[in-house]
Order: structure tokens, then sequence, then C-alpha cells
């Protein structure tokens, strides 16, 4: 779940009002957690919040809030994860960008949002997603600005999906890669890769295998098609030529191999670089981890 930065840069100067909102945001945290007690709330890296009101900022609320409120907002603020904006996809809302909303939306995620004015009390917020790769669409992403909310339907499946989630470290990963993804080889490099990410894009990592597992079930004895997997695509061959060396990686059984198709995540430039068809039915996992050297991004 992703923090709407935007609801909290509303103007605001009624006093009553922004004490009402800010616990009516932290009553929905509070039942969050008492449900979902692993999960956090996730935070632009570079966002520090603050309420734009002369007459009641941030610091006067914290000073003058009951004692429980306090400690629940330094919990939330405390704990909160923090990640780094998606640089290559963007959902914008009145022409500004969103970056929960972006984040929310290409994780399959919701957003939590306070409600210092109607724009941000509707259970979903219409925006429009712009990208490298794709073209222009209109989306929607799930919003949640009171407790109620936490009953229905499509956001109590969503955030079952999410806490359904088993795999507890890059470590386990790693170790039990077998047993998760059968028809999926990992070179010995992707270990040491897993080691330099971190944490919090691990869910984001496993569903990205996930789906090139899936797609070794669902296409056994087919040729590669890339159109059937999300964010696919080959490295250009200026890059493979100029870039041979960073692109090259070697087997469990010593074999160089030279990858070019990747996939891309969100919340981080990053890649999963791998080999299809390595063996029957077997896709080979390079690299996984921050953009590598191309043309364009040659540092």
């Amino acid at each position: 779940m992703y923090l709407n930065e935007k609801s909290w840069k509303v103007e605001q100067e009624d006093p009553h009002k922004i004490d009402c909102k800010i616990r009516n945001f932290l009553d929905i945290y509070s039942t969050l957690k008492r449900q979902y007690p692993a999960k956090e709330v996730s935070v632009p890296d570079d966002e520090i919040l603050y309420l734009r009101s002369d007459q009641y900022p941030l610091e006067k609320w914290l000073a003058t809030a009951d004692r429980e409120y306090r400690r629940l907002y330094l919990s939330f603020w405390g704990k909160r994860i923090t990640y780094h904006p998606e640089d290559e996809y963007e959902v914008s809302v009145d022409g500004e960008s969103l970056k929960g909303g972006t984040e929310a939306y290409l994780n399959d995620s919701v957003m939590l949002s306070i409600g210092l004015d109607e724009k941000w009390e509707q259970e979903s917020i219409d925006g429009v997603l712009t990208s490298l790769y794709e073209d222009e669409q209109h989306v929607s992403v799930a919003n949640v600005y009171d407790k109620s909310q936490l009953k229905e339907h499509v956001i109590e499946c969503i955030l079952k999906r999410e806490d359904s989630f088993q795999v507890q470290s890059y470590e386990e990963l790693w170790l039990r890669r077998g047993e998760f993804f059968p028809h999926l080889r990992f070179c010995p490099a992707v270990e040491e890769n897993f080691r330099e990410l971190e944490y919090f894009y691990l869910h984001q990592i496993v569903k990205k295998l996930t789906e090139l597992e899936r797609y070794c079930i669902d296409q056994a004895g087919m040729r590669f098609d890339a159109t059937l997997l999300t964010k696919t695509t080959p490295e250009s061959q200026g890059t493979l030529a100029q870039y041979e060396k960073e692109h090259t990686f070697t087997d469990e059984k010593g074999t160089a191999y030279l990858a070019s198709w990747h996939m891309r995540f969100t919340g981080i430039p990053g890649r999963i670089f791998f080999v299809p068809e390595y063996e029957e039915n077997i896709i080979l996992i390079c690299y996984v981890g921050k953009k590598l050297k191309n043309l364009s991004y040659p540092t």
C-alpha cells in the first residue's frame, strides 16, 4: 500500500477539519496494522510530510494531539517503507505526477489518502499513465480514505493477496528457488545480485519470476513469444556490441551466455535479464538488479 503524497499537500486552514482528517487517516493505519501486522505504508524516499496551513502546521498538531494519535502517527512515519519513485512510468492526475498512485497502479496495490478536500475522497482516482514504452492510457487507482473501505471486497482482496506473500528474505528465495521456480535456472551471480537489493523489492521480483515460471508452464513446447510477458524487450544490437561484457553471464556449468531479453520491474530502474529456451521448457535467469549499461544509460 502506498501513501498518496499529494493528498497531504492540500491547502487547508480549518484546524478542526485537519484534526479530524489526520485522526481518520491514522484510524485507517491502525485498522490495517491490526488486520495485517506485517504491512507498512510505502512512501517516496524524498517525501517529508507537512500540512499547507499557516495556523495549524503538522508540528502544532503533533504538540496538541491526543497521546494515542500522536503515537500512531510516529509509528506510521517511523515504520514507513521508503522507495525510489518509478522513472519510466508515471500516473498523473490533473497534469501532476502522483508517485503513490503510480506505484499502486503498477503493483496492483492500493493508495492511502488523507481527505483534506473532496478530491481525494473517492474509491478510485482516475489518471493518465504515460511511459517510455507504451501509448498513453487512462487508468484508475484503488484509493482508501476511510477505514470502512477495508471491508469492501475489492480492497480486501488486494490486501489479502499482498499479505499471502510467504517469502521473507532474498536468502530464502535463493535457497528455495528450485522449489518455487522448477522451470527456471539461475546463474550463480544472481545470489550476489540478491544481496545488493533492498528488501522491499522482494515481492515484485518474486512476482516477475512467478510470471516467467507460469509462462514456461503455459507455453510448454512453444517458441518463445515475448508479447505474452509484461514489460519484456530485447536489448539493442548496438548496446550488446558495445557492452557485451556487461551482458554476458555464466551458468552453473560454466557456460557463458549473452543475455538480451529482459523484464523491467517497477519502483527502481531495474531489470531481470534472462535467456529463453535455455533448455527445453527452461529459462535461465542471468541477472536481477539495477540497470545495466546501455547506449542510453552508459553509467
